[in-house]
């Protein structure tokens, strides 16, 4: 052969492409640690050289991790992509854990089975909001961005003037209606559901109006503030203090309340635990690549205008033709089936494809 440096090089290719192509052939699905992380990869043996990454939802502390139910998984799988999942080194409001694991784990697929083709992520809840992360920080690795469900604006938004306010705001008006001894948020044990309820039967009345200014059912309100509760605690817990300031905040929007003002608990927040927050994480509407939403048209955790949110700050950065926000008649958190979850996933394909962005409102 007249170049035969051109020969070894083309046998090398042959062989790393036959090593791949092994892959492709046999089906993988593998459960195992990656520096002390848990994860799962699995990849069909029709495999299509893509690859979906999938970010999980709040999990409270203390509990195993399990991967996504293989009800959702093989949606990506049927369609000839591999699917790896993170587990994350740490439970709980995950962002500082979840965003860097699952870039490691995209790294670790790569390199022990080649580069994929095309990238995609994906999540629920708070993983949806891992997504937006991760798709804003790590651009050049994807082609798409699918978040489901999640709270798409800046966690200090969130948290604050959904969660925070929702509790403190629940503590001024039914307060003298708590059935057990009790100290306010910051001060004391998460109030049992059973306590919030009966102290929302107390005064019917202010319960309807209560539920309505927070845009979500009666019959969720007890559930979502003993929810909120948690979730303020935990966080409180891993940033180091509280995060929140509602010295200046106005609440309104209750029917007349005489002195609800003066009723409401004042916080001042702590710097770090502030910094914490805004590090973990605060959306900034820049993005290079797709991202199709998808949410429920009621969802009394992450309600709906949590995720709009997004739309705004994407358009405010000149970014509103890079992301739409779809929405299905549904009731519940996350509550999609299979086959819508994988419709949006191939409408989010073909937008990567072809350039054409999808209509933004209901799923049709």
């Amino acid at each position: 052969m007249k170049n035969p440096g051109a020969a070894i090089i083309l046998i090398m290719v042959l062989i790393l492409t036959s090593g791949i192509n092994a892959y492709a052939a046999e089906a993988v699905d593998i459960q195992d640690e990656l520096d002390g992380v848990p994860y799962r990869i699995q990849i069909p043996g029709n495999w299509n050289k893509g690859l979906v990454m999938y970010a999980h939802g709040y999990k409270m502390p203390g509990r195993p991790w399990s991967p996504m139910s293989d009800n959702i998984g093989q949606v990506f799988i049927d369609r000839g992509f591999a699917l790896a999942q993170s587990g994350y080194s740490r439970q709980g409001w995950a962002l500082e854990q979840a965003v860097g694991e699952t870039e490691s784990l995209r790294k670790y697929f790569q390199k022990q089975y080649g580069r994929a083709d095309s990238t995609f992520i994906t999540g629920h809840s708070m993983g949806g909001l891992i997504t937006l992360a991760t798709i804003e920080i790590y651009p050049e690795a994807y082609d798409g961005a699918m978040p489901m469900c999640g709270p798409l604006a800046p966690a200090m938004f969130f948290f604050k003037d959904r969660i925070f306010d929702m509790v403190v705001s629940f503590e001024a008006i039914f307060g003298d209606n708590i059935p057990v001894e009790y100290q306010p948020l910051m001060e004391a044990a998460i109030l049992p559901r059973a306590a919030v309820q009966q102290a929302l039967d107390a005064r019917p009345g202010m319960a309807t109006k209560y539920a309505l200014h927070w845009g979500i059912k009666e019959k969720d309100v007890a559930g979502t503030i003993a929810m909120n509760q948690f979730l303020l605690k935990e966080l409180e817990e891993r940033a180091g203090g509280n995060p929140f300031d509602n010295r200046g905040t106005i609440y309104m929007g209750f029917g007349q309340i005489d002195g609800l003002n003066d009723k409401v608990l004042r916080y001042d927040a702590d710097p770090g635990a502030v910094d914490y927050i805004r590090k973990h994480y605060t959306a900034t509407g820049e993005i290079e690549d797709p991202v199709l939403a998808l949410h429920t048209s009621y969802d009394s955790g992450v309600p709906t205008c949590v995720p709009c949110y997004y739309a705004k700050m994407s358009a405010l950065k000149d970014n509103a033709d890079l992301f739409v926000q779809l929405y299905v008649e549904a009731e519940g958190h996350c509550n999609f089936t299979a086959g819508q979850t994988g419709k949006v996933f191939d409408m989010l394909r073909g937008w990567v494809a072809t350039g054409q962005k999808p209509e933004a409102g209901l799923l049709q």
